[in-house]
């Protein structure tokens, strides 16, 4: 569930929202009443008192809000206020020398910027809320699956260990050995679960840079392939490199692309039952950009389950089975390394063939990196 601090922290800022700018209105209102019995000096500087009066609610937003985003959005329209306010000086200075309907005109296309602000201040303000809460709703999810998925090996850990203890000795050592290889093999889950969480997490993290060198990609693709040669072997698969032209040399972290093309190869095996081969390729799609594909003939993907496999937790088998889904955070990583990498990923699959495509810059800025 969201916070309650979030709700409130959200309240607070629609209301002072909403006092700001029915404040605004009603000076607008005033002063549209009384700009008869006052002299011109007056008309001139009440149109200001009001926009300053705006400009300082949101000074006081900018305060209030602490993400960055929700910062730019209020920049951004203090930016407008301002512009309308020298819009609103030029009209005053030009009024003298200008004919009473003319300026009438421009003070109805004012009152009509700022009904346009207005709105625009709300919509914005509307669309980070929203954006919040969703972001509140996906850490809650999240929370959720790990819970689920670090009780479920931790529970049949506890029970099988258990069941050794407890026995006083009776338990024949055929079934010790198979309690004990699940014990363990449910400690691997948990463990792979840990480091994937850890992976994911140092990804969003805005501190950790990128080691960024020259590499053969054609290289990193046969060293990829030759980590499961004896796997292959046993499904019955065969494996390949095709590289386009023969020599790329590219610029990139490539112990995280690498990372990246492991989880692509070990999502083909788990998922590509009946699959005959699997294909890793590398082309240069344009002057300045690499293509990587990690190809198999295995089951289609779900056009459905496409739009957000690369999410966090997502499973195209949604009961969270340990034996038939990963972690589910085995695409967001990749994504996060070629988002690290200011690439693009995307996937592909019909009945015949199934690619997950990666195009990357051939070269990375460390520079920029540096920076950032």
């Amino acid at each position: 569930m969201v916070k309650k601090s979030t709700i409130l922290v959200q309240a607070s800022l629609s209301f002072i929202l909403g006092l700001a700018v029915t404040f605004g209105l009603t000076w607008a209102l005033v002063f549209d009443l009384l700009k008869d019995k006052l002299d011109w000096s007056a008309q001139q500087s009440w149109p200001f008192f009001g926009l300053i009066w705006a400009l300082l609610a949101l000074i006081w937003l900018w305060h209030v809000c602490r993400k960055s985003r929700e910062r730019l959005v209020f920049l951004s329209l203090a930016h407008q206020l301002l512009t309308l306010a020298e819009a609103n000086a030029n009209i005053g200075s030009e009024e003298a020398n200008q004919d009473h309907s003319v300026v009438g005109l421009k003070k109805r296309d004012q009152a009509g910027q700022l009904t346009t602000l207005v709105n625009q201040i709300v919509d914005q303000f509307n669309q980070a809320h929203d954006e919040q809460l969703a972001v509140e709703r996906s850490k809650d999810e999240m929370m959720t699956n790990i819970s689920h998925d670090l009780r479920t090996p931790l529970t049949a850990i506890i029970g099988y260990l258990g069941l050794v203890v407890n026995t006083n000795g009776q338990l024949d050592s055929a079934d010790q050995d198979k309690y004990l290889e699940t014990a363990y093999h449910k400690s691997n889950q948990m463990k792979t679960l840990v480091e994937d969480l850890f992976s994911f997490a140092k990804l969003q993290s805005t501190q950790v840079s990128l080691n960024i060198s020259d590499f053969s990609l054609g290289d990193l693709l046969e060293q990829i392939l030759a980590n499961y040669a004896m796997d292959a072997k046993d499904r019955n698969l065969k494996l390949a490199t095709a590289i386009d032209p023969q020599v790329i040399v590219m610029a990139g972290d490539s112990d995280k692309i690498a990372r990246a093309l492991i989880n692509l190869v070990e999502n083909a095996l788990k998922y590509g039952q009946g699959a005959s081969f699997i294909k890793l390729t590398g082309q240069m799609k344009t002057a300045d950009q690499v293509e990587i594909r990690v190809i198999n003939d295995g089951p289609m993907i779900p056009p459905a389950a496409a739009n957000h496999i690369f999410e966090r937790f997502y499973r195209v088998e949604e009961s969270r089975n340990s034996k038939t889904g990963g972690t589910g955070l085995g695409l967001a990583i990749v994504k996060g390394i070629v988002d690290q990498h200011r690439g693009q990923i995307h996937v592909e699959s019909t009945e015949d063939l199934t690619a997950f495509v990666m195009t990357l810059p051939l070269k990375q800025v460390k520079e920029e990196r540096e920076n950032e």
